[in-house]
């Protein structure tokens, strides 16, 4: 990995902590999601459903493979979801979570 891409890494990264922080973004615990099932994936990742808590609250957990090449896609299309909350053709964006297995850890929202 190239100086450029690790700074540009730790921007991103950066960016996430500081919004997760200052509360622009939402931050849940992996585990506060049940009954997970994938749904589908692509090249990016996967998109499974899931209930919250112990509710029958259904959301859509979107993670992303392989963070580093992809860092910079993911936080602007945070951006954009945290953006067009308004507009009903879009899914609410909730905020994200994490999970950690092994060496690979995924960006979930």
């Amino acid at each position: 990995m190239s100086n450029k891409e690790v700074k540009d890494s730790n921007y991103y990264i950066d960016w996430l902590e500081k919004s997760i922080a200052n509360e622009y973004l939402s931050y849940y615990e992996y585990s506060e999601f049940k009954n997970i099932k994938q749904i589908g994936n692509g090249s990016f990742g996967s998109v499974s459903r899931a209930n919250w808590k112990n509710t029958d609250t259904i959301l859509v957990l979107k993670s992303f493979n392989n963070l580093n090449p992809t860092l910079k896609e993911i936080v602007n299309e945070l951006k954009l979801h945290r953006d067009v909350h308004f507009n009903a053709n879009i899914i609410k964006f909730y905020g994200i979570t994490k999970t950690e297995t092994g060496k690979n850890e995924k960006i979930n929202y």
